[in-house]
């Protein structure tokens, strides 16, 4: 329990620090990385919030707080690999913090395409990816 909480702590602090640094000597400018990218500060919305619409901060920790539980118990019955719960955990609840402070996610590294994207949501594909690797995994042993 303690790796879970520190992963997902490290990846709060990581996220946020990035995001911070960036708004302090980046500001509104624009710095090429490469022919396809760029980094700058761009304001975006949760997904959620693109889907469904504006509502309240309240809202979104009890949806944040329903998700978080429904994963920490799944993971309690089935053997997932502690370090991709917890960047999962870490990852979403640096955007329901933000989200809930500043009222939108800061994303900073745009893509040619005008795909923008943070530390955060890379970490959330990694989870994702990580936990339906281990579903995967364990259905097929289960199978064998």
């Amino acid at each position: 329990m303690s790796q879970l909480a520190a992963i997902a702590l490290a990846v709060v602090v990581a996220d946020q620090a990035i995001k911070l640094l960036l708004r302090r000597y980046l500001g509104g400018a624009a710095v090429a990385v490469g022919p396809y990218a760029s980094m700058r500060v761009v304001p975006g919305r949760l997904w959620l919030r693109r889907i469904c619409g504006p509502f309240s901060t309240l809202a979104l920790w009890c949806v944040w707080l329903g998700a978080a539980a429904a994963l920490m118990t799944c993971s309690t019955f089935v053997p997932l690999n502690v370090a991709f719960v917890g960047l999962l955990l870490g990852a979403s609840l640096t955007h329901a913090t933000e989200s809930s402070l500043r009222g939108s996610v800061t994303d900073y590294i745009c893509l040619r395409n005008r795909t923008a994207f943070n530390l955060a949501d890379l970490v959330l594909a990694v989870g994702v990816i990580g936990i339906v690797g281990d579903i995967v995994m364990i259905a097929y042993q289960r199978l064998s």
